[in-house]
């Protein structure tokens, strides 16, 4: 049995199965994810599909994505706005959404097409209008998705941690938003190596104590039980991550 942690699939099917493939992926494998699961690929659906269908001690972090979705369910239309900008239209489509029935504009005011009629997706319609596109066991699949995961030598988080503070000190919501490229670039170590996606990366990150996974457009896993350990992605790319890099 190996442990497969997986970044950001952002709605790659087909990215996420050549991926595992790569990484031998075998059936009692343990998984864990880092979250973005949906929105900007073709196939969030599918990997929704996929996601809730596992079955065994595999763990699901949740991403920015999954926040803004959990937001927007609430009814926060500015969380809607975006997720909108930041490919969800993508998502919509997966699940059968006609997207000539949606509307939006940069003013922040978002429309469905029903019946003839433009009906505003306000704090009430907003939520309704997204049950009715995604399924039930999905929403309640992303609800139940984890800020962290931590094990005896590594720390799981969707985008890092908040610079030169201690994990324990820091809140749940500091391990999916990210701040831009400071985390990449500080020396701060946390006392355990961190796993994270999040960050567009045209190359897996390694520093002292970090391991980046996020990328643009392929999947990346790490497999953590080989030694030394590796990264693969979708692409067929190989990289040996060295215990110096580990704490």
């Amino acid at each position: 049995m190996k442990t497969l942690v997986i970044g950001d699939i952002h709605g790659y099917y087909r990215e996420l199965n050549d991926a595992l493939h790569n990484a031998d992926y075998q059936e009692g494998d343990r998984l864990i994810f880092l979250g973005d699961y949906v929105d900007r690929g073709p196939q969030s659906r599918e990997v929704m599909e996929f996601l809730t269908s596992l079955k065994g001690g595999n763990i699901f972090l949740r991403g920015n994505h999954e926040e803004y979705l959990i937001r927007a369910l609430a009814g926060d239309i500015h969380a809607y706005g975006i997720l909108m900008d930041n490919g969800f239209i993508s998502t919509l489509k997966s699940y059968g959404a006609d997207p000539g029935t949606l509307s939006y504009s940069q003013t922040g005011r978002h429309y469905i097409l029903r019946e003839g009629k433009h009906i505003l997706l306000g704090n009430r319609e907003l939520p309704l209008f997204l049950k009715s596109v995604i399924p039930a066991e999905h929403l309640a699949f992303i609800a139940a998705t984890r800020y962290s995961f931590e094990t005896d030598r590594f720390f799981f988080s969707h985008a890092g941690a908040e610079p030169s503070i201690p994990l324990h000190e820091q809140r749940t919501t500091d391990f999916v938003w990210g701040t831009d490229g400071f985390f990449l670039k500080q020396k701060y170590t946390y006392g355990k190596t961190l796993v994270f996606g999040h960050f567009h990366l045209m190359e897996p990150f390694l520093a002292r104590g970090r391991i980046g996974l996020g990328a643009d457009m392929c999947v990346r896993i790490l497999i953590t039980d080989y030694s030394p350990m590796v990264i693969v992605d979708s692409d067929g790319d190989y990289l040996e991550v060295r215990d110096e890099w580990l704490i």
